[in-house]
């Protein structure tokens, strides 16, 4: 760069000019000078923090998927960050608690950027590229909450194109923006039954250890047929398991000293159908907002429905794109607000379910 800047300057100019008088030689020069000044800026100018992130315990690590996310690090951005779990704990089984995981990833991430403070540099843009369980994802989400960055952008692997890497999810501001018309009518168009602004809160009928307080969220953004009619079940029975062969899969969090768990006061359903949404960041935003705004207002309605002191919780069963989980978590940091686990190795059944409620 200092080479090429003298002769953009005319140091150098002054010294062909001793050797020839042709006017497009010292143009040609001057013009490949200043190509070469503008590609040495652009290849030393700061491009970024990019933090790979696999949360997948040892036997679930997919290293082809890791491998993918950090090409795409490295390739986009200056400095990368690799916080794998495999290599950190490789003799884990039992696995670490979810929420000291996305702790510590949180702080790592914050390391890493005050030495990129310490060499010089100004305050990095941060892109995560994820790979975990979405409870994994949503508790990372609300972690980062508390560790505002100028910008936080949540990269994935497409669903549709294999192993490119793609924007899911800036996080910031513009995701608690009300929606406008545009944004309105696309979304609708991918909701399997088109609804006015919000899906309508279904109360459900008082039964015996009823947690009246607690409300349900059921979203699918992706394919699989059965999660609607299983988180509903869950929901309305308070049980994970339809009976002794079939299990949904769910895992409910601990509640209370004995540990048991009841029906939902009501649910809400966002349903796209039994399909994934296309490879659109723009979607996924809008489709992270909705969701927001629709727990909002379901949680201020129940509140009102309760009419008592008892702070409103929520349940979020959850299928869908791994950045709008990270996102929905980093949105409700605040709220009471459980992403429900479903490990895929328990929702094995050997009979079919019974028919669902309405």
């Amino acid at each position: 760069m200092a080479a090429s800047t003298a002769i953009a300057l005319g140091v150098v100019p002054s010294i062909l000019e001793q050797w020839t008088k042709r006017q497009w030689v010292f143009v040609a020069v001057f013009v490949g000078a200043l190509v070469l000044v503008l590609a040495g800026w652009v290849l030393q100018r700061p491009r970024g923090l990019g933090v790979v992130v696999s949360l997948y315990p040892v036997d679930r690590t997919q290293v082809s998927r890791v491998a993918a996310l950090k090409n795409a690090s490295r390739a986009a951005h200056s400095a990368t960050l690799v916080i794998d779990r495999a290599v950190l704990w490789p003799g884990e089984h039992s696995g670490q608690g979810r929420s000291d995981v996305a702790d510590f990833v949180a702080r790592l991430i914050d390391a890493q950027i005050e030495e990129l403070h310490a060499a010089g540099r100004a305050e990095p843009e941060v892109a995560l590229y994820v790979l975990a369980h979405l409870q994994d994802g949503f508790l990372l989400g609300r972690r980062l909450a508390d560790d505002a960055q100028l910008s936080l952008a949540i990269m994935h692997l497409s669903q549709q194109t294999e192993r490119s890497v793609l924007l899911g999810v800036h996080l910031g501001s513009s995701l608690r923006t009300a929606l406008n018309s545009d944004q309105r009518g696309h979304l609708s168009s991918r909701l399997a039954a088109p609804a006015p602004r919000r899906p309508h809160l279904v109360e459900i009928p008082a039964a015996a250890g009823q947690q009246r307080h607690r409300i349900a969220l059921i979203v699918r953004l992706a394919s699989a047929g059965s999660m609607v009619d299983d988180a509903r079940h869950v929901a309305a029975t308070g049980q994970v398991a339809y009976g002794p062969e079939h299990h949904t899969g769910y895992q409910l969090p601990l509640q209370g000293p004995d540990h048991a768990n009841g029906p939902c006061g009501a649910y809400l359903v966002i349903d796209t159908g039994n399909a994934y949404l296309p490879d659109d960041s723009a979607l996924y935003a809008a489709v992270t907002t909705y969701v927001w705004e629709c727990w909002q207002t379901a949680r201020q309605e129940w509140a009102q429905r309760l009419g008592d002191t008892t702070a409103v919780e929520g349940l979020l069963f959850f299928h869908g794109p791994l950045p709008v989980a990270v996102a929905l978590g980093w949105l409700t940091a605040r709220d009471r607000l459980t992403l429900v686990h479903h490990d895929l190795h328990l929702a094995r059944g050997t009979t079919t379910p019974p028919a669902a409620g309405p």
